[in-house]
């Protein structure tokens, strides 16, 4: 099986990377940050999984935009190869929301699942929620990452009421190599009540004492925890 990966070098691009190549033992081809022509040369495909996309600007029009055009030219440069090629888009909780990023979000998942259609090929799509866990980086992809390199650097750390739908990149790859359509859960927490368990990990880890585990979410956030102690930025 030969699959390559949009966005393979940014933080669940790694993940699945890993989990592709060492796990399932798939081939796995590096597209690079200028993918687009190195997907239109590929003598073979079977799967493409999509990550790439722009997350962040200033101008919200510009998220809409600029994502529709590198979808655009995904899709033309899976035109050019001339097979067929399955494809996985990484959509986002966000397509439930009116915000420019769940906008782009949903267009580009209606593109592709177009594409698909036309060509016959599969096309599957996951609506992640908010994913956490190592390579994610502080004060940028992730919350809990900033949180924990935050409070193993001694740094303040700004936290909120809101409520956050939370799951371990470890389980979300996991459940995105199967390639099929399933739904991924989620567990649901405030913010606040994720940076005093945090909080509670570092106290505890200063004692040389473990904490007590109640759930495989509170495991999850340990390990993290655990994971950003050397971390460097």
């Amino acid at each position: 099986m030969k699959t390559a990966i949009t966005g393979e070098k940014g933080f669940i691009g790694i993940h699945l990377t890993n989990y592709f190549r060492h796990i399932l033992k798939y081939e796995v081809v590096e597209l690079g940050r200028d993918y687009l022509s190195i997907l239109s040369d590929l003598d073979e495909l079977d799967w493409l999984i999509h990550g790439a996309f722009l997350h962040r600007s200033s101008d919200s029009n510009e998220i809409l935009e600029e994502n529709r055009k590198l979808t655009l030219a995904t899709i033309e440069g899976l035109k050019k190869n001339k097979k067929k090629v399955n494809v996985v888009f990484l959509s986002s909780i966000q397509e439930d929301l009116n915000t420019p990023y769940g906008n782009a979000k949903k267009e580009s998942r209606e593109l592709l699942q177009i594409y698909c259609s036309d060509v016959k090929s599969k096309f599957v799509s996951y609506k992640l929620p908010n994913v956490f866990g190592r390579y994610a980086q502080p004060n940028k992809t992730s919350f809990i990452a900033t949180f924990c390199y935050n409070l193993h650097n001694n740094l303040e750390v700004n936290y909120n009421n809101n409520i956050v739908k939370l799951n371990y990149v470890d389980s979300v790859v996991a459940l995105i190599g199967t390639l099929e359509e399933k739904e991924i859960n989620y567990t649901e927490i405030s913010v606040e009540e994720v940076y005093f368990k945090l909080l509670e990990f570092r106290k505890l880890v200063n004692l040389n004492q473990f904490p007590i585990l109640n759930d495989e979410l509170e495991l999850h956030l340990f390990q993290t925890y655990l994971d950003y102690t050397n971390y460097k930025v």
